[in-house]
This record gives structure tokens, sequence and C-alpha cells, in this order.
């Protein structure tokens, strides 16, 4: 009985912990791909940077590397800015102010070639 509670006691200390870092959250997801020589480099010219999430009924890494080359060859977003993100899965990117964010993620979502993939912002840096 006593080793059943010091595992209760142990699981209960520790379910916090496991919390904090669920991939669930906006803010892991965040970070997962936050660079922050990316934004520097897009607020110096004016650009945003979209955090995103992926979603799609298929394997995280191929989804990843298949946003990742996509967001690559979209009109508007920096090539070298693109960082993606497996668990959590994520994609962030700097975009030229003067692109529709919406078509960029539009042409992203097309280009990935990933069958159902929807991508939505989780946030804006500007």
């Amino acid at each position: 009985m006593r080793t059943r509670r010091r595992d209760l006691l142990a699981a209960a200390l520790l379910a916090p912990a496991a919390a904090l870092a669920c991939g669930a959250c906006v803010e892991d997801k965040v970070a997962a791909t936050y660079d922050h020589a990316v934004i520097a480099k897009a607020h110096a010219r004016g650009a945003t940077v979209l955090f995103t999430e992926p979603r799609a009924a298929t394997d995280a890494a191929h989804v990843a590397k298949a946003v990742g080359e996509a967001a690559r060859r979209a009109q508007g977003v920096d090539p070298a800015s693109v960082r993606t993100s497996t668990e959590p899965l994520a994609l962030s990117f700097a975009l030229d102010v003067r692109t529709d964010a919406s078509r960029a993620l539009r042409d992203i979502e097309r280009g990935a070639r990933v069958g159902g993939l929807t991508l939505s912002v989780i946030k804006v840096e500007r």
C-alpha cells in the first residue's frame, strides 16, 4: 500500500511538468519554429512573420517537409525564413506585407500536395 501511495504522489507531482510542453498549446507551436534572427530581419524589412499550424491526416514528418518546400516557393515568402517542426507540427515564415496572407497560405496548401492539408494561422508577429 505504501508503494502505491508513493507512486501516486510521484505521478501527481510529475503531471504538471509534463503538461508544460505537451505540444498542444499555441505557445509550444510558436516556440517550435521561433527564430529571433528571422523576426529581427523581417522587422527591419517591414515584413510579417506568420506562425501556422498545418493539419493533415498523415505523417507529421511528411507534412513538415512538404509545407516547408511549398512555403519556400510561395510568392511573397522569404525562403530563408521558413522554419518547420514535426513535434509539434508547425510552420513559420516571413511574408512581404504586400502579399496577401490568405493567398500565401492557399499557395502553400496547394504546393505541398498533401491531401486534406489546412494551414491555420496561430500567431502573427509584426
